[in-house]
Formats: C-alpha cells, structure tokens, sequence
C-alpha cells in the first residue's frame, strides 16, 4: 500500500471514529469508510455487561465509542484479561460525562471485550483501521441493484444480495443478521460467488420484520478472530408499501443468480474460503529477440478446485519499495501462454488478457507469464518495444524515475497470483535477483525509443 493511500485510509477511519453521534445508525450512514467491529447499544440495569470485540491481525488502529447515561462506567480487557492501561503512549483518551473515546495505535490481536457497569442507555460503536474489509453490499430488484441506504426489502421475503472482502487475508467467514441493538438473530445464507473469486459472497437474506444490519465474522488467515458489522441499518417495508414501489413489490422480486445449483452449495454455517492451488513456481530472466534481459519469466502450475472460468492474473512489485516510488518498476503481463490449453482460448499468447478460458477442476496447468516494467510498451504492429517515460516527467517524479530504473541494486520481486493460495497470504519472493539498470540499457541498446 502507497504512503498517500495509507494516509488517505487513515484519515477517512479517523474522521469516521470522531464523527460518532448519539445513534450508531446516524454515523453509519454518513462514513462509509469505516470498518465497524461492533454497534451495539442497550439499556444497562446495574447489572456488568460484556461485549465482545475480536481484533484480527494486522489492525493498525482501533476507536472504542461510549455514550451513556451520567454514572456509568466502563472498562476495556486485553486478549489477556486484564485492564487496558490508558497511559500507554499509543493510546489517546478523550472523557466527558457522557460520551468516552479510547483510540489505540497497534492493537495486540485476539478476543478483547468492553465491560460496562451502570443504568440508563448505552451506544458503543468499535471501529478498526486495517488491512481487512467486508464492504460494499448491493442488493439486487427486478431491474436495480441498490445500495443500502436505498435499500427497502418486503418483510418476510427471500432478497438477494452481494459483498465484497479482503479475500487474500480473510481464512473463514460467515454472515448473520444483527437486530437494531447489535444481538444477532438469525443466518445468512450465502455462497463465494465463483471459485475464481475469494472477494465476492453473494448473499440470500430472509427479510425480517425489525430492523436489521448485516455482520460477518470469521477467522484471518493467521486464525485470530475478525468481526465485521455493515453499519447501515435497513428497515423492511410491508408487502403494501412496497405494492406503490414497482421495483420492490413481491411479484417482482427476483433471486438473480441463485439458481437451484447455487442454492444448493449455499451454507450458513462458518465458511472455509476456497482457492486454486499454486503447485509449484520458479522465475527467470526474460530475454528480448536480442537476448537482451529486459523483465522476468514467471512458471507457476495451478490446480483450480472445480471446473469453470479464471483468471489467475500475476502481480509483481519490487521487494523493498522507497518512498516516493513511481510503479515504474511494478511489472505487468506481456505474454502469457497455458499447458493444457483451455477451452475458450482465442490467441493462446493472451490467455490471461482476453476471452474467458474455461479451466477443468483438478488438472495441473502450467503457466509461463512474461513481464515487463510498467514503463515499457509493446507495438504489435512493429513488434517493438517503446519506452512510456512522459507520465513520469511531472513534478520531481522524473528524478525519483531517474533513479528507479538506473538503479544498481540487485532486487528480488514480490508476487502474488489473484484467487490462488498464493494471493497475499504468504510471502512470495522471486528466487532470482534483477538489475533495473541492465534492464533499461537493454531496452535502448535494442533500439526502444519514446513511445509516440
């Protein structure tokens, strides 16, 4: 992740913390941005409450929210146990008679819990800054998909609907219904969407007559606890509401893509992502016509887990990566060729650029991918390269790109395959090394000019 981006995340999940107001319902709505591990609120009898708060790895900040009634007090328990010590240096404290926040930098993974002791009523929102997300719901009509602040399903039907995930760090997940005060009340049906694509659920919601959120909750692919709640809070309609609004009315409802196949292969119980196999991989220098290096070679074997349409495209980034980095050193797909060829490959030198190739379940298929830096651009018609340089020449980005490609250093290069078991998941280093430098002499010294 970028420094600018990183930045962008932090401030957007910072703005959301501070923005909490009396009602979890009216910050959900109005950040989008930030990553709830629990909106919960209650009514508290002079009786201790706990609620849990399961923090997974790589969390980079964590807000706990209190508002209550005058008196009430309240306590955070470590993974350990014990009492969060407020005078550590990461954590920022911010009291008032009714309303608490406790902001904590590098939050230690594992089951931590909020532990309140009082009466009168309670909102606590938890949110979390990291590299895991569930996001993104859309929910499917006859002739719309909405998002969910327009979102109005009739009472006690079927609705179908989609999110999205963090696939590449996320292990197990399942999906549940969440009442207006955060207790869970019933499953959600769901499926991963299509085995090439361990990001998209489509979900199967049976519409309840309260007001509901959606949560999901799982394992992390280092087997901590996650919990995620979509903070929007959607209020079903009767069936005569909704007979005013065409789009919504029971006749009109459609399952979408929930055939009697995906019904079948629909869960409610926790869900062990499924991924292609990467069998084996190796890398070597790409050698132009001229024999010239000028990229990498990628052989990796993939066994895809049931028959059907992927797309296990390679990513590649140098390992050590300065600030200020152009991307003009990330690599991109030149070629790409498959053994076995799969059906639906039109020009087998493109396979993971175009046509939608259909993979059988359970057979080896061996990849070559060529890559090249990002700038460098391939003229099919001259069967030349050229040299893409302008879009680095803005603003002191040409002395960084400059250095990036003349560079000396002998770099090694991350990579990682989308859909695979080797998606971000564990680290993935190239066995060779590469010289930028050899590589941009090499592309001038066989004739690439500027890119017209």
């Amino acid at each position: 992740m970028s420094k600018a981006i990183l930045q962008f995340f932090l401030v957007s999940l910072l703005l959301g913390a501070c923005a909490f107001s009396l009602a979890p319902a009216s910050i959900a709505q109005e950040d989008p941005n930030a990553q709830y591990i629990a909106l919960v609120s209650g009514e508290l009898a002079g009786q201790p409450r706990e609620i849990e708060v399961p923090i997974e790895v790589g969390a980079l900040r964590v807000f706990f929210n209190l508002q209550t009634a005058p008196g009430t007090t309240w306590m955070i328990l470590t993974p350990t146990g014990l009492p969060l010590a407020l005078n550590e240096p990461n954590i920022s404290v911010s009291e008032s008679k009714t309303k608490n926040t406790i902001s904590m930098w590098d939050p230690r993974p594992g089951l931590w819990k909020v532990r309140l002791h009082g009466n009168g009523a309670f909102n606590l929102s938890v949110s979390v800054q990291g590299e895991l997300y569930v996001c993104c719901p859309q929910f499917f009509g006859r002739n719309l998909i909405y998002t969910p602040d327009k979102f109005q399903p009739v009472r006690g039907l079927r609705q179908p609907a989609q999110v999205y995930v963090s696939g590449y760090n996320i292990d197990t997940i399942q999906f549940q219904l969440l009442n207006e005060q955060g207790q869970p009340v019933a499953p959600i049906k769901f499926r991963q969407s299509d085995f090439s694509n361990p990001y998209n659920f489509s979900l199967l919601l049976e519409t309840p007559d309260h007001p509901f959120r959606i949560c999901a909750r799982g394992r992390d692919t280092s087997g901590k606890q996650f919990q995620r709640v979509l903070p929007w809070l959607i209020r079903p309609v009767s069936s005569e509401t909704a007979n005013a609004q065409p789009e919504t009315s029971p006749g009109n409802q459609t399952l979408g893509q929930w055939s009697q196949e995906a019904e079948k292969s629909a869960v409610t119980s926790e869900y062990k992502l499924v991924r292609a196999q990467i069998v084996k991989w190796a890398d070597e220098p790409l050698l132009s016509d001229k024999a010239s290096a000028i990229g990498l070679r990628l052989k990796f074997s993939i066994k895809f887990p049931a028959d059907g349409v992927y797309q296990p495209i390679p990513q590649a980034y140098p390992e050590r990566i300065g600030y200020g980095y152009t991307g003009a050193l990330g690599l991109r797909i030149h070629r790409a060729t498959v053994e076995p060829t799969p059906e639906g490959v039109i020009n087998p030198q493109q396979v993971l650029l175009a046509g939608r190739p259909v993979f059988k379940g359970g057979i080896a298929y061996d990849f070559v991918v060529d890559m090249v830096p990002n700038y460098a651009q391939y003229n099919e018609q001259k069967k030349t390269f050229c040299l893409q340089t302008r879009g680095y020449s803005q603003q002191n980005m040409q002395d960084r790109f400059e250095r990036e490609v003349m560079s000396e250093l002998k770099l090694r290069f991350r990579f990682s395959v989308s859909g695979t078991d080797l998606d971000g998941r564990v680290p993935s280093l190239t066995e060779n090394s590469y010289v930028p430098k050899l590589w941009y002499q090499n592309y001038l010294k066989d004739g690439a000019t500027e890119c017209q």
